[in-house]
């Protein structure tokens, strides 16, 4: 699987983040400064765990996306499998 070059991560983490209604502003923050400083898995895992833990639904393409990245950057399954249980029209 072909790892995203850094600009195209940093986009699909802020579309995730966009289309994640109820995030804090605490939560995008340190989501977003991960991102700067290049903890893409991080970002990524940080990400995924508060829209589970805030039980914000996103849509179904949107969770496949992040899939995706997260196959790409190695993340356990888990992290977004578990969003599944919140997504809008499962």
């Amino acid at each position: 699987m072909r790892t995203p070059s850094p600009e195209e991560m940093t986009v699909r983490l802020h579309e995730a983040m966009d289309a994640a209604v109820g995030l804090t502003p605490d939560d995008i923050i340190n989501v977003q400064s991960l991102i700067e400083v290049g903890e893409w898995l991080v970002a990524f895992e940080t990400l995924c765990t508060q829209i589970y833990e805030w039980e914000i639904g996103l849509e179904p393409d949107v969770i496949r996306d992040l899939e995706g990245l997260g196959a790409a950057l190695g993340a356990r399954k888990k992290l977004t499998d578990h969003l599944w249980e919140d997504a809008a029209d499962a």
